[in-house]
């Protein structure tokens, strides 16, 4: 299963018509203090460079910049998981409306960020991409959305954008319901965005609906996607994600799923668990039974952005 980013710039032209009408050591021993840089060796636990803070000086060039140079900045250094780059974004995001452009640099950023393993970057992201195409966070922008998703050829970025509004807490409710019809639409790239979009919502109720879309949906790059939004896509939490397990191991023992599918299933319970079993449904649902409450309990206690990711 490959779970790698979805460019979003693929919806490019419908962006432009749908917004004119609106991320042990190999070599190097356990247990052995790092003390020099010099030959480090690539592999192994991560070692700090610094203390993973904004400087002041960077504080100071980057407000002295234009907003799309502000947002681009501070967008990177969330990735690098410096600390207070997501305060900023929450502070000068609503300034950037209008001002911003869907450049190229901010694309390959907002691919990198939407799969960081901080959940904060993800919603960092979200927050600029509204801002990148000044879509306020309102019941107004999402009944602008939702009719021009009227128009067929409109739907794969309304749901991808409406998914976003729902996860600031935008017409959640009724959002995900419009995102539901949608995957059962006749267009593949209508069902395949819709997927994304549900993905950004980050509640318990998407976890059914990616489980259905893995099992029968007509293309398999759908299913795809519904499986990594259940393993490691989206804004759904590590507690969360252990909440599809049980209907995963009822999906590998559905004898009507194809091989590839079935793969992923098993790829998908490794990527949510951590626990490295066999491609063997029962020997999944006997961990499940024995330590499935427990790992949820670890994932519970953990950091709630800790989610698998790229960055």
């Amino acid at each position: 299963m490959d779970c790698k980013p979805v460019r979003a710039s693929l919806l490019a032209g419908a962006v432009l018509f749908v917004l004119v009408a609106v991320n042990s050591a190999g070599a190097q021993q356990a247990g052995n203090p790092v003390t020099s840089g010099d030959q480090l060796p690539v592999p192994g636990k991560p070692v700090p460079a610094d203390h993973f803070q904004l400087s002041e000086h960077n504080v100071e060039w980057m407000l002295k910049q234009e907003p799309q140079a502000q947002m681009e900045f501070l967008l990177s250094s969330a990735i690098n998981h410096d600390h207070g780059s997501t305060d900023w974004i929450e502070k000068l995001v609503e300034g950037w409306r209008g001002k911003l452009k869907p450049t190229q640099k901010w694309q390959d950023l907002q691919d990198t960020a939407l799969y960081s393993n901080d959940l904060r970057v993800r919603a960092a992201a979200i927050e600029i991409n509204l801002a990148v195409y000044n879509l306020s966070k309102t019941d107004e922008t999402a009944d602008r959305l939702i009719r021009s998703g009227e128009t067929p050829g409109n739907r794969p970025f309304v749901g991808w954008e409406l998914g976003m509004l729902a996860n600031r807490g935008v017409q959640l409710e009724r959002i995900h319901q419009l995102l539901v019809t949608y995957i059962h639409e006749p267009d593949e790239k209508t069902r395949f965005w819709a997927v994304e979009g549900l993905a950004h919502l980050g509640t318990d109720d998407t976890i059914k609906d990616f489980l259905d879309v893995l099992r029968s949906d007509a293309s398999m790059d759908v299913r795809e996607r519904a499986g990594c939004s259940l393993a490691k896509s989206g804004m759904l939490t590590r507690e969360q994600r252990m909440k599809a397990v049980p209907g995963l191991i009822d999906l590998a023992d559905d004898n009507s799923l194809n091989a590839v599918t079935r793969t992923w299933v098993f790829q998908a319970l490794r990527e949510i668990s951590n626990q490295p079993l066999p491609n063997d449904s029962k020997a999944w649902r006997s961990w499940y039974e024995k330590f499935g409450a427990s790992r949820t309990q670890e994932f519970r206690q953990g950091e709630k952005w800790s989610v698998l990711g790229n960055s």
